[in-house]
């Protein structure tokens, strides 16, 4: 069960990757930047959901690290791309 729930996983970051763009990577880098830390208006929604600041973290903290690992692999896909296209010039 485990391992098929992250083949799926794998399999979401595969398709992701091959719509990724310049543009895209540069949203997906802006927004790894603001999930760094939570912003105010978010804290506020969480203290008026009943969400603890701790719980809240934690999940930024998580969705940050995985977009940077997206990232990661998106740099690499996208420089690919860059030497694909450079030696069909």
């Amino acid at each position: 069960m485990m391992l098929q729930l992250q083949l799926c996983q794998r399999q979401v970051v595969i398709e992701m990757l091959r719509e990724m763009n310049r543009d895209r990577y540069k949203a997906l880098q802006l927004l790894a930047d603001h999930l760094r830390t939570p912003s105010k208006d978010l804290s506020l929604d969480a203290i008026f959901n009943d969400v603890k600041d701790e719980d809240l973290k934690w999940v930024t903290e998580k969705i940050h690290y995985y977009l940077l690992r997206l990232l990661e692999d998106a740099d690499y896909e996208i420089e690919d791309e860059v030497e694909l296209v450079s030696l069909m010039d």
